[in-house]
């Protein structure tokens, strides 16, 4: 999911030579829904992102940082689902296109489908989201999501995780499929 995020903040580089990196406020959250309907809303507490001159960008996600609002349940989460020991980070990567960048860079708000990859528990897929990237009045970009992302537990090896949590949790179903929101704030790179 960071990938995708950092993509999105050259798009709105106010200079062609600039670096951006993540900065606050920036939130990247999920739900999941557990027997048919309980939704509960989880995030990631530290995230690191950059975009740099060229268009690269990379967003990268320490899953160690789950935060539910319930201990156990975050534990649980690090230990069955993401194994954080083994797979600590998720990232995305991606390259925003040129025209994008000019646009942002004269001060427009700009919607496109940003496309990237993204690295989740060993496994890479493809993903394409439509975000809107707003210049702020303080030199700041904010990039967000204007669709949820779904991600399919099967494309990323997790649904034995799933199966492990909702076993210990004693549940009848959590969901495989989860929308993923973010709102990313860049800021001009110091260095």
């Amino acid at each position: 999911m960071p990938r995708f995020i950092l993509s999105l903040f050259l798009l709105t580089m106010y200079s062609a030579h600039a670096d951006w990196q993540l900065s606050t406020p920036s939130s990247l959250t999920f739900t999941s829904t557990k027997n048919t309907h309980l939704v509960e809303v989880h995030r990631f507490t530290r995230l690191e992102g950059y975009v740099k001159h060229n268009g690269e960008a990379k967003l990268q996600i320490d899953l160690a940082s789950i935060d539910s609002n319930i201990a156990i349940r975050d534990e649980r989460m690090r230990d069955l689902l993401f194994k954080t020991t083994q797979f600590a980070r998720a990232e995305l990567t991606a390259r925003i296109p040129e025209a994008i960048v000019q646009q942002a860079q004269n001060g427009q708000t700009v919607s496109y489908d940003l496309d990237g990859d993204l690295w989740l528990h060993g496994s890479r897929q493809p993903v394409s989201v439509p975000v809107t990237v707003v210049p702020t009045a303080d030199g700041k970009v904010v990039i967000s999501n204007s669709q949820p992302v779904l991600l399919h537990a099967d494309a990323f090896g997790l649904t034995k995780g799933i199966q492990a949590l909702r076993d210990i949790a004693g549940l009848e179903t959590i969901g495989e499929v989860v929308p993923v929101h973010f709102t990313l704030t860049f800021a001009p790179s110091t260095q």
